[in-house]
């Protein structure tokens, strides 16, 4: 009898630890296939998944701001207008709360935890969703930051490791918060704030903390085509130069845009060397040395118009 008690006991011991790591979920997570300029359409705005977000909880109206959106055409024609309490009586369904990675224009990565209601909603609840190209969000000081319909709705992502990889990229949508914390992914420490426009990252250098618009007052409808940054161009121009001279990357609105550019013949792409990483500290960027005859390619990105065409520029160095 003794022995059949051990028997059985054994037996347990050993059948226990092969159920358990049967029935554990896989603690692999599959990582997502981020948006390449060949892929991404311009065309529909990214669709949230049918349970917006299940971190988000209604909310009651803030008493600390007593605010008001407008969403007009470029006329000044109304088409709709909301505050707080109205998204919260009648939006409840586009509720998202998420955190957000961001990298500001020093450059220096930051994230942030955000929640209010999508972008897309808004925009269909005024009836402009399908025909919006370009849409502009303007603070009531007069801030304002205008975004092409491909910058608004192409797939954008929460990066974990911002500015060093893509490992753990979460899917994100743009929206107008109304509780927001500057300190970290920790929802439990938003806090009420003025509507605010949130974005992700389309990759995980993007820098869009000046796209955070803070006091949103006004969303400015354009429904013609978007406008296109014009090219960069070289100086010296892309002619004979001294071996071991260097060239620099210009453009009309440096400030405003970012120059990508290959120096190999391939097409540059937002993951190409960056010439320009920062507004406020110019010794960041480095002019090209021209050592052996180089075709430099190159193009301008930046938030309100859409991508410039590829510039070529080719240089012979003599000795």
């Amino acid at each position: 009898m003794r022995i059949i008690k051990w028997f059985c006991l054994l037996t347990l011991i050993i059948l226990i630890p092969i159920l358990v790591l049967a029935c554990a979920p896989s603690m692999q997570s599959e990582q997502p296939t981020l948006p390449t300029q060949e892929n991404e359409s311009s065309a529909a705005p990214v669709s949230p998944p049918a349970t917006v977000s299940e971190n988000a909880k209604p909310p009651a109206p803030s008493d600390d701001f007593d605010w008001h959106i407008r969403i007009t055409d470029t006329e000044g024609t109304e088409f709709w207008s909301f505050n707080e309490s109205m998204l919260i009586s009648t939006m409840q369904d586009s509720l998202f709360a998420h955190a957000y990675s961001t990298i500001n224009r020093w450059p220096t990565p930051r994230i942030f935890a955000a929640e209010g209601f999508l972008i897309t909603d808004i925009l269909e609840k005024s009836g402009l969703l399908d025909t919006a190209q370009t849409i502009t969000f303007r603070a009531v000081d007069g801030y304002e930051i205008s975004l092409t319909r491909t910058q608004l709705f192409s797939s954008q992502y929460f990066f974990p490791q911002v500015s060093e990889n893509n490992i753990g990229a979460q899917p994100v949508y743009p929206i107008i918060a109304f509780r927001l914390t500057e300190s970290g992914d920790d929802l439990g420490e938003l806090m009420s704030t003025n509507p605010t426009l949130i974005i992700g990252q389309r990759d995980t250098f993007e820098q869009t903390t000046h796209a955070f618009v803070v006091g949103v007052s006004d969303i400015i409808v354009d429904s013609t085509p978007s406008d296109v940054w014009a090219a960069p161009s070289t100086f010296p121009t892309d002619w004979d130069i001294p071996i071991g001279d260097t060239v620099r990357l210009q453009h009309p609105d440096l400030g405003l845009v970012h120059i990508f550019y290959t120096t190999d013949g391939s097409e540059p792409t937002p993951f190409s060397t960056l010439f320009n990483p920062s507004v406020f500290r110019p010794e960041l960027t480095e002019s090209i040395p021209i050592t052996e005859p180089t075709v430099i390619k190159a193009f301008a990105r930046g938030f309100g118009r859409d991508d410039s065409e590829i510039a070529i520029f080719e240089f012979t160095p003599i000795p």
